[in-house]
């Protein structure tokens, strides 16, 4: 959280007003009077923030000034749209103005117009802006409007011909006009539509074409951040990469970034399987408050355990990794803009950010280019990363090839991909030049946003305090679980702890859950959840150890990539060779015959083989053989004699004997 001069923190258990803020260092002064200077270091590392006593998002409203009788009509009409669009909407407020706008400047006024004047007000502060000539054309202005209604009517419409086109355009004009519009030539039309298209694409991909129709017809503009963490932009989408959700499933999970417009730093990024929910959008948040060197336990463990596939293979030391982790820099969000999706209008993400006194812009409907930094740096992350990995589809089904593997086992994992894309953020985005980056003054020099960042927190000091453990856990998603004796399964792993013991097989307070006991998860930290009871989060670890013995993570590394394809085929037969098992097991034998019925040959000839093989342990003789050393007086037996055993090499049951129980069982 972001700590201004006269704000409040607490470090070494004491509460410290905040005088000053220099390059390496602030002036803190306690409740009794007492001044010290602390490093920005150690307080990153050790403060806490203050709760404010004004929570919640900023009051942005629009503050109207007076209305003077010789200020300009159109301004006046703007000032008093907006001050009561609130009340009667904007339909009828426009309208009205519109209405007075004709009686005072004595001519006729559109209600485009005052849209125009007002949209200018509200970007620029003036209603000059939208002015302009109309077009001029030698061509009949009802040919003309006919062709700007039929390829205006086709942003969102399938891709037609040309022909079609003119086609469409000659209905029209004959329907509305009859024959009183002389219409050009076939080769005259198709120049026409060239000259009109503007590049529209109007006979081009369609998705290109709706695309540009979305954006604003007027000039593009730039804002600029003055510092970090004033501006922060949040989007997701879906990625064009197949990756194993689990092992049946395979789809293209969502990405979810922040990113800082100032530096343009990646805060935090996050992958689902599925679209993202509110919990998914404030555990992300969460991610960019606590950076990571101040993250839970576990989450190192859980990186390394992963990145060991790639890290290991290539000879490369783990620690290099952590280090570029641990060279992120840590900005607070004071303003974020998100699009108009139901997970961002949320009650639970709006309530997140409300607790964290983190603003919330809302951008207009269809309108991508109110946020066109975050949607630039995902079609950054498509070309330099997505691109190289194993199962990429491309952005449309055009782009797709036939050879794309999208169902093979040697997909990426959803966990591998999160793993691999936060490093590939701390090796190569925060440190590679960014267009966005470059000196003003001397263009050919472009910053990474480790460097901006730097250059920022040199001339512009700030004190950002990572949020708490507590503060972190409590927005994680939660399951609510049973505790068993062993204790808590989550997703098939299992997780326990020795102040569990008072708590087996009991219920929790909330009857609501059944008894079920709230446990925060972290979707990418496999070793630790955290158990909540009583304002307390409890550390619960993953108990199987397995992964930790020696080679065992090669090994099943390598179980993993030789699955054998036929796996269907071999459960198939699985289970019927079971089946048949299984219903012998419970029918049983036949039931014994009765007196006046005898077997016949062939089945005495099989029992009398069976009761006489050697190596059938459960046989008579076999039970009689092994009696025979306890009834005589000898404790062994003198075996010199072949007599009972027809062949003395190493496999008894091949031989005569052998040959002559099949002769008897064929008879």
């Amino acid at each position: 959280m972001r700590v201004v001069v006269g704000g409040s923190l607490t470090w070494r258990q004491r509460k410290f007003s905040v005088l000053f803020i220099e390059k390496d260092s602030a002036m803190l002064r306690d409740e009794d009077g007492s001044e010290v200077e602390v490093a920005l270091d150690e307080l990153r590392h050790d403060a806490t923030p203050v709760p404010s006593d004004t929570s919640g998002l900023l009051n942005l409203s629009l503050q109207v000034q007076d209305i003077t009788p010789d200020m300009d009509p159109w301004l006046q009409s703007c000032i008093r749209i907006e001050a009561t669009r609130e009340e009667i909407g904007v339909g009828k407020a426009v309208e009205a103005e519109r209405e007075w706008l004709e009686v005072r400047l004595s001519r006729t006024v559109s209600t485009r117009a005052v849209e125009r004047r007002l949209k200018a007000f509200r970007e620029q502060g003036t209603t000059t802006a939208g002015k302009g000539s109309p077009r001029k054309s030698t061509w009949d202005p009802r040919l003309v409007e006919a062709i700007n209604h039929v390829l205006g009517g086709k942003s969102r419409a399938s891709t037609v011909s040309r022909t079609t086109a003119i086609e469409q355009i000659m209905r029209r004009v004959e329907r509305l006009h009859g024959d009183a519009v002389k219409l050009p030539s076939r080769a005259t039309f198709f120049r026409l539509l060239e000259a009109d298209e503007h590049g529209q694409f109007t006979f081009g991909s369609a998705k290109t074409r709706e695309s540009l129709a979305l954006q604003p017809d007027g000039t593009f503009g730039t804002r600029t951040a003055l510092r970090p963490g004033e501006l922060v932009e949040m989007d997701s989408t879906r990625i064009d990469v197949m990756l194993r959700i689990d092992d049946e499933t395979v789809g293209r999970p969502e990405l979810t970034i922040l990113l800082d417009v100032a530096t343009r730093s990646i805060l935090a990024a996050m992958l689902r399987p599925e679209g993202t929910k509110s919990v998914d959008l404030v555990a992300v948040l969460a991610r960019a408050l606590v950076p990571y060197g101040r993250r839970m336990e576990g989450v190192r463990e859980t990186r390394q355990l992963i990145s060991t596939a790639w890290a290991d293979d290539q000879l490369i030391d783990q620690e290099r990794f952590e280090r570029l982790r641990l060279a992120q820099p840590y900005v607070f969000p004071d303003t974020i803009t998100t699009d108009r999706g139901r997970n961002y209008l949320s009650r639970h993400f709006r309530a997140a950010c409300e607790t964290l006194n983190i603003s919330l812009i809302t951008s207009a409907p269809h309108t991508p280019t109110d946020k066109p930094h975050v949607e630039r740096a995902f079609g950054a992350i498509n070309s330099m990363l997505l691109q190289h990995v194993k199962g990429y589809v491309g952005r449309s089904v055009e782009h797709r090839g036939r050879d794309t593997d999208t169902e093979s086992d040697e997909l990426l994992t959803i966990a591998q991909a999160q793993e691999l894309l936060e490093d590939w953020i701390a090796v190569e985005w925060q440190n590679r030049p960014h267009d966005g980056l470059r000196d003003p003054l001397h263009p050919r020099i472009k910053l990474s946003p480790n460097e901006m960042c730097r250059a920022f927190r040199a001339y512009v000091p700030e004190l950002h305090v990572p949020l708490t453990r507590d503060d972190y856990i409590a927005l994680l998603p939660v399951d609510y679980r049973v505790l068993n004796r062993y204790g808590v399964r989550i997703d098939n792993r299992v997780y326990n702890s020795e102040r569990l013991k008072g708590l087996w097989r009991r219920k929790s307070p909330d009857k609501a859950r059944n008894g079920r006991w709230p446990i925060r998860v972290d979707p990418y930290n496999l070793h630790v959840v955290w158990l909540e009871r009583d304002g307390e989060f409890i550390p619960l670890r993953w108990s199987n150890q397995v992964h930790e013995l020696p080679m065992l993570g090669d090994v099943w590394r390598y179980a993993r990539t030789s699955r054998s394809g036929d796996v269907a085929e071999l459960d198939a037969e699985r289970r019927e060779l079971a089946m048949a098992i299984k219903a012998f097991a419970g029918q049983g034998n036949p039931a014994p015959r009765s007196n006046g019925q005898k077997r016949s040959g062939r089945e005495r000839a099989r029992l009398a083989a069976i009761a006489e093989d050697p190596m059938n342990f459960t046989s008579v003789k076999s039970i009689e053989d092994e009696k025979r050393p306890a009834d005589g007086d000898n404790s062994s037996i003198e075996t010199t004699s072949t007599e009972e055993w027809p062949n003395s090499g190493g496999f008894p049951l091949i031989g005569d004997r052998l040959d002559e129980v099949r002769r008897r069982i064929d008879e």
